[in-house]
């Protein structure tokens, strides 16, 4: 899926604009991180008078090297891919956990048909990228 996020012209802002401001999804070590960034709308309350600096209300200050995108439809499409994959990293991580403090053996007998089902459907897709 290819996304085009619009980036926004700083020398037209003003105080009041909403702007989509991108978040990296780190995952794993080595700041490795995902290829859809989490995107935030954000207002402008202040600027410097040399456009230097920007103000926002969720996130306080940015630079001048920051860049600010359109909440658009793109903007949308970009967060979902991001939270999609939030999703699985967080999945993974709590199965990880499941096998590591042996709660995966708690797993009750009228609720293991249902877990064995979601989770061949999700090895059928992984399956996939192996390679």
């Amino acid at each position: 899926m290819n996304i085009e996020l619009k980036e926004i012209d700083k020398d037209t802002l003003k105080v009041g604009d909403w702007v989509g401001i991108a978040r990296e999804v780190s995952y794993g070590w080595g700041g490795l991180s995902f290829r859809h960034r989490l995107i935030f709308p954000a207002q402008i309350t202040r600027i410097t008078p040399k456009r230097t600096k920007f103000f926002t209300d969720k996130f306080g200050e940015h630079d001048k090297r920051e860049v600010f995108y359109e909440c658009d439809s793109e903007a949308e499409k970009e967060t979902f891919l991001a939270k999609a994959f939030c999703a699985i990293k967080n999945g993974i991580f709590e199965l990880t956990e499941l096998k590591r403090n042996n709660y995966i053996a708690r797993i009750s007998d009228e609720d293991l048909p249902e877990v064995a089902e979601h989770m061949e459907a999700i090895m059928e897709i992984i399956e996939k990228y192996k390679e």
